[in-house]
């Protein structure tokens, strides 16, 4: 059975925060429980659902309003964050839902939506309410890639998985990932800026990563785990956004899917991206290739 259980690494250190985050948790885990596990009628899902929106919606208000009482400097591109699940992510989870007339898919991707977001969100972004007010923050060098990818990329991932990360240096497709998956994710701006980041990761580092967050032995991958994934990403972005100085909403995610290892190489095979990083946890590696996207127009011209 499935179980998206808290765990004490979860904890900011603020009560309230952490109380409202275990009931979050536990919402979860009665979804999964009631429709997931035992399929239960849409009745019991519609009302799971409803309870954890508006737990959602109440625990932002207070979040927010403890982030003013103690002057957080975040607090603006926090509670930007937190209006794209209010008025976005939650609102677009619901309409998919009820077209689908609660589907086993849709359901699985609210749920994993929920998983990823929560557990990313707690972690790289409510950590940091607290950490302003114990130490002394380190700003990032620009000019520095070690700095930024130790800020961007290894800090909060080490969080997330509980364990050290190495980073090894540039990534080649001729270095091995055993089993390796392919998860490409597509950002744009208003402007029209596109960016894309591709996660290259072994199958089974990549069901550990999901087990740490559900407490469970994963042997495939399912809709859950990918959707789960991917919030987390989404959350990265964000912070990597905050970290350069950038709002946090200035990539927004246009989709996320798997490709195949042809498709991989066929992105790259006229230009290597931007940044292509390798890392070794423990004993499996993954590998983080972003880039920008051309815009069709500097193409034609």
């Amino acid at each position: 059975m499935l179980q998206f259980q808290w765990r004490d690494r979860f904890s900011i250190g603020v009560e309230m925060i952490d109380q409202a985050h275990r009931r979050l948790f536990s919402i979860v885990q009665k979804m999964m429980d009631l429709y997931v596990e035992r399929h239960e009628n849409k009745f019991a899902c519609v009302e799971g659902i409803k309870y954890f929106k508006a737990y959602t919606l109440k625990h932002f208000a207070e979040e927010e309003a403890y982030m003013r009482k103690i002057g957080y400097s975040g607090y603006l591109a926090h509670k930007k964050i937190h209006d794209r699940m209010r008025y976005e992510t939650l609102p677009e989870l619901e309409r998919l839902l009820y077209a689908s007339n609660f589907s086993a898919e849709m359901v699985q991707r609210f749920i994993g939506v929920c998983t990823g977001w929560l557990t990313g969100h707690i972690i790289i972004e409510d950590r940091a309410i607290i950490g302003e007010k114990t130490k002394e923050l380190v700003p990032m060098r620009l000019d520095d890639e070690m700095s930024v990818i130790q800020t961007v990329i290894l800090s909060p991932l080490q969080e997330i998985l509980g364990c050290r990360i190495q980073y090894v240096g540039k990534f080649s497709p001729k270095d091995i990932i055993l089993n390796e998956q392919f998860y490409e994710l597509t950002y744009s701006t208003q402007e029209g800026r596109r960016l894309r980041v591709i996660l290259v990761v072994g199958q089974q580092l990549l069901l550990q990563a999901a087990g740490l967050m559900f407490g469970i032995d994963f042997y495939e991958k399912n809709d859950i785990v990918c959707f789960a994934i991917q919030e987390i990403a989404q959350n990265l972005m964000q912070r990597a956004a905050v970290d350069f100085g950038k709002q946090p909403d200035e990539y927004q995610l246009e989709k996320g899917c798997f490709l195949d290892h042809e498709e991989f190489l066929e992105i790259f095979k006229e230009q290597s991206p931007q940044y292509s990083l390798l890392f070794h946890v423990e004993q499996d590696s993954f590998a983080i290739c972003i880039d920008q996207i051309p815009q069709l127009d500097s193409l034609t011209s």
